[in-house]
């Protein structure tokens, strides 16, 4: 009988494991990563992660918890097990516990590895989270509760280290005469396809909460002006994009207004402002027809 090496039934255990398994350099960087951890996160390939570190990816609200224990993990060679933590995730924020230990090579630590597993759901079962009370019952997405809840973690932050983040406003136009012309349970697929294109775009660091009616809002971290400037563009492109519905060919525009927490440092005048530009932008859409 042929004798199987071990990096063949290492590569099959971690096909298979049910966990997001992955490793990465001394600078924290990725080196790779199990086919579940992709999956999680929505990656077509490795090569998405690969030389980046977390927060680079973005995926933390806070990434100083995480980027001090890795450290402790590489320069100290800790083992720290099922410490609790959240990670944006396809437009929302989860509940995972991790566990990292140093990777060595000839007893000299090179990196680290570590997995971790979702506990949302576990957690909501206990009664510690009210994920229902969070959710839109119509979409899946984050609701306008949810909002006013996340979006102080992200003020937090700002004052905690000066991480910027720009909020969009998000509405739709015409969307009575979708309503009007065919029918409210119409709408409501057409609301559902926006959502799936929005949390295409939000990806792994933006949330998106659909704020009442055919308001949409999205939250994301970001290093400068210009960065908000590329993310309402291509918010507008996912809305823009034609859409087939029940057989029904249809295109969706939208009003988008993006504000930045520098320019207000108040959460009621940061959503004013973006709800101001958002109005601005409809305004222009209305005159140019």
């Amino acid at each position: 009988m042929d004798i199987v090496a071990n990096s063949d039934i290492l590569f099959n255990i971690l096909a298979l494991i049910p966990i997001g398994v992955f490793w990465k350099d001394k600078d924290r960087k990725f080196l790779g990563a199990n086919q579940m951890f992709l999956d999680y996160y929505g990656f077509t390939s490795v090569e998405d992660i690969l030389g980046k570190t977390d927060e680079d990816m973005g995926w933390h609200i806070d990434p100083e918890p995480y980027r001090s224990i890795e450290l402790r993990v590489i320069n100290n060679g800790e083992i720290v097990k099922d410490v609790p933590g959240q990670c944006i995730v396809k437009g929302r924020v989860r509940d995972i516990r991790a566990s990292k230990c140093p990777l060595k090579v000839n007893d000299t630590i090179i990196g680290l590895v570590g997995y971790f597993v979702d506990i949302t759901e576990e957690l909501a079962e206990k009664g510690r989270l009210s994920v229902l009370s969070m959710t839109d019952e119509l979409t899946g997405v984050f609701n306008r509760r949810a909002y006013s809840e996340i979006v102080e973690k992200y003020a937090k932050q700002y004052e905690k280290d000066n991480t910027d983040f720009a909020l969009y406003m998000i509405d739709l136009d015409d969307f009575k005469n979708v309503n009007d012309n065919y029918g409210h349970e119409f709408g409501n697929l057409v609301l559902k396809s926006l959502c799936k294109s929005l949390t295409t775009v939000a990806a792994d660091n933006c949330v998106l909460f659909r704020y009442g009616g055919d308001e949409f809002v999205i939250l994301h971290q970001i290093k400068d002006a210009d960065e908000a400037v590329v993310m309402q563009k291509r918010i507008q492109k996912a809305i823009d994009a034609p859409r087939n519905i029940d057989g029904i060919h249809l295109s969706t525009k939208a009003s988008i207004g993006c504000a930045l927490y520098s320019e207000t440092l108040y959460l009621t005048a940061l959503i004013e402002r973006a709800d101001q530009n958002m109005y601005k932008m409809k305004k222009e859409h209305k005159a140019s027809r």
